[in-house]
């Protein structure tokens, strides 16, 4: 990776992306240092490659890999200030995830199989008009929240549950600040509903 981002030199910026297993604070940290500009952290819970890889082996001898890996929020989670930006995708599914990964600190949001499938269905048009109706819930969403751009959404509360609020335990993230986060901002207006749903 080192090589390849010394190759193409400053003016052509290297993009990382995980294909569905999810990134370490430590991997992107590492990826940082050898000159990667941006990296997408690809989480559990969209296309599955280790199925995919496994159904074409011929014994399919790794099937216990199926789901295997971090989802996007834990990636987003456990590396929180990383030094480059982050892009969130794996699992995304719906307006309010694109929401959750802008409030959980990733520069952008990536969707594909779903709109890969919109496009197979109902052609580009049917994209179109999907796309055009997750931006308009995405501003609802954002309006609810009181964030009036997506940077907002990273002075939000974040409320962690579940499997998620344990993982953030046992890699030392301090969930508590993510939900309380909005009383260090501005009281210019109304911070009654700025708490993003729960997060799993």
């Amino acid at each position: 990776m080192e090589q390849i981002a010394d190759a193409v030199g400053a003016d052509v910026p290297v993009i990382v992306k995980e294909v569905g297993f999810g990134l370490s604070r430590e991997t992107i940290s590492a990826l940082s240092d050898m000159g990667v500009r941006v990296a997408d952290v690809a989480g559990r819970g969209g296309t599955d490659f280790a199925r995919i890889e496994n159904d074409r082996r011929k014994h399919a001898d790794y099937s216990y890999l199926g789901g295997w890996g971090q989802s996007a929020p834990a990636c987003l989670l456990d590396s929180q200030n990383a030094a480059i930006p982050l892009l969130a995708s794996g699992g995304v599914r719906n307006p309010l995830d694109v929401v959750r990964g802008l409030a959980l600190g990733a520069a952008a949001v990536g969707v594909s199989g779903g709109f890969l499938r919109t496009v197979l269905d109902g052609g580009p048009s049917a994209l179109i008009a999907q796309i055009t109706t997750w931006l308009d819930q995405v501003e609802a969403l954002m309006t609810a929240l009181g964030a009036r751009t997506p940077s907002d959404l990273s002075r939000c509360d974040v409320l962690v549950h579940g499997d998620l609020r344990a993982f953030c335990a046992d890699r030392g993230i301090d969930t508590h600040r993510l939900a309380t986060r909005s009383r260090s901002r501005s009281r210019s207006y109304d911070t009654a509903h700025e708490t993003v749903g729960g997060t799993r």
